[in-house]
């Protein structure tokens, strides 16, 4: 059996929206937090991101994977927006967003959304970022509908930790809207607000879940042990359609980067 942490810091949560969902504080299953933690996040409601900029720690509509509140979150049966494009507007108005990655975000608009160039050159930027700040090592994992995360981290000391979370937060500032509006395109085309729906829908499209599978069975999946949901937690591509929708995980057969 393995097991999987919910967290509410920022060992394996990289991007700009990951980020300001999380504050610096973790917890970790002690069964297996010995040098490095195996963890499980969801995203805050977008409408909460300029607010969180701001208080990372004023996340009131976060939820940990297994929530059984998720379900019920606001915005069940609504979209985030009427298209990509208006999408993308509402994530230009975040007073956040970097000039770099608006200068990609109105690219997008023109071609009818992020191209995959774009989005890998803003994770190799994020990358780089971090080398030059001297970290050892930068493991991205990519998913098969092509979204990236990066792998959590052994941990350091507390002021390691402290200055890794400060310098993720400016090394994502181009990365961040970037990956929120790529994660759309691939994982949630419906811009369903609900996450549980967005996910199913995706779990959906890509034949991983019966056709009568729903955001109710998804949220109460979460709730039962890994091996007895009625999905592989452990298949990439189940795991996609989560990354693209900003739930993150991570396994102890997963890459673990020595940072330090």
């Amino acid at each position: 059996m393995r097991a999987v942490c919910s967290k509410t810091g920022f060992h394996a949560s990289v991007s700009w929206l990951r980020l300001l969902k999380s504050v610096a504080a973790m917890v970790c299953c002690l069964m297996f937090c010995v040098g490095f933690c195996s963890c499980s996040t969801n995203a805050a409601s977008d409408n909460n991101k300029a607010n969180a900029a701001n208080d990372a720690s004023a996340d009131s509509n976060s939820s940990t994977a297994d929530s059984s509140q998720d379900y019920e979150l606001p915005g069940a049966g609504q979209k985030k927006a009427e298209s990509l494009n208006a999408y993308i507007d509402q994530i230009l108005s975040y007073p956040e967003t970097s000039d770099g990655a608006r200068a990609v975000l109105e690219r997008a608009k023109a071609e009818g959304g992020v191209s995959i160039s774009d989005y890998e050159q803003a994770w190799m930027n994020y990358k780089q970022c971090l080398t030059d700040r001297g970290y050892k090592q930068i493991i991205l994992i990519k998913y098969p509908n092509g979204m990236y995360d990066e792998a959590a981290h052994a941990a350091g000391t507390d002021a390691q930790e402290q200055k890794y979370h400060e310098d993720t937060i400016a090394c994502s500032a181009d990365l961040g809207p970037v990956d929120l509006v790529y994660g759309v395109q691939q994982g949630n085309p419906n811009l369903f607000s609900n996450t549980n729906e967005a996910i199913v829908d995706c779990l959906k499209r890509n034949d991983l879940v019966p056709k009568d599978y729903d955001a109710k069975a998804y949220a109460l999946d979460k709730q039962k042990e890994l091996d007895d949901r009625s999905y592989d937690v452990y298949d990439m591509e189940v795991r996609a359609c989560e990354v693209a929708n900003n739930v993150l995980t991570s396994y102890p057969s997963d890459p673990i980067e020595h940072l330090y």
